[in-house]
């Protein structure tokens, strides 16, 4: 029973990562030009997929509130993510544990030192056309993967928008931002899935840059680690 637990709660850090990775699809989108409570919506996508087209690399502090409504709490963490097109992706948790998510464009792999263990996972071509990845492969259609529509913004200073994507193939059901319209950045992203579940991201001190260094993206690991792969979860060779 405890080892079931155990994998419970590792699926659901594998959960939570997907929604954070669908976010950071949308986060590349952030350099918008500045608007009012009401906008033009069409010329805000083409700013947005123009904006997102020359994006190379980004760094940004975050912090997640995720609430798990199967589970009746909720999780509140905090880090720094790292990303450089075409694949590459580096989320690390700071707070309240440790834990590093690296994606390379084939292979994901989660690691936390704390229970010296690696969940190791290869990305196929079909989960490879997951909304998310399309953008973060620079390759993604704002329009034709989402259905957008404008809400009505909180403040002047901010616009808010829903996106409802069109794949079911898709890790999210659907997705609320809200864009700073003086530093036209992505300042908090609100993501619910089909059983009720939300995550709330906050990104702060976001830099773009020309390139990242290689060793951001590098993990070495302690002799001792355990690695695991989805067939140790459900016993499938």
């Amino acid at each position: 029973m405890q080892k079931r637990l155990r994998i419970g709660r590792r699926l659901k850090i594998v959960q939570v990562f997907w929604y954070g990775y669908c976010a950071l699809g949308v986060l590349l989108l952030a350099n918008l030009p500045s608007w009012g409570q009401t906008f033009d919506l069409e010329t805000i996508l083409e700013n947005m997929q123009q904006t997102y087209e020359q994006t190379k690399a980004l760094t940004a502090d975050f912090h997640q509130v995720a609430t798990l409504s199967s589970l009746g709490r909720q999780q509140i963490s905090s880090g720094r993510v790292s990303i450089e097109k075409p694949h590459s992706i580096r989320w690390e948790y700071v707070s309240p544990d440790t834990q590093t998510i690296l994606y390379d464009g084939s292979t994901l792999r989660i690691y936390t030192p704390k229970r010296r263990q690696m969940l190791q996972s290869s990305v196929d071509e079909q989960n490879r056309s997951n909304v998310a990845l399309l953008f973060l492969a620079g390759m993604g259609n704002l329009r034709e993967t989402f259905t957008v529509t404008a809400l009505e913004s909180p403040s002047p200073h901010l616009a808010s928008m829903l996106l409802i994507p069109r794949s079911t193939q898709a890790g999210f059901s659907e997705l609320h931002i809200t864009v700073n319209t003086q530093s036209y950045l992505v300042e908090t992203l609100l993501i619910h899935d089909s059983i009720g579940n939300l995550t709330e991201i906050r990104l702060t001190t976001l830099v773009s840059h020309i390139m990242l260094s290689p060793k951001t993206f590098e993990l070495i690991l302690p002799p001792d680690t355990e690695i695991l792969t989805p067939t140790d979860f459900t016993g499938r060779k």
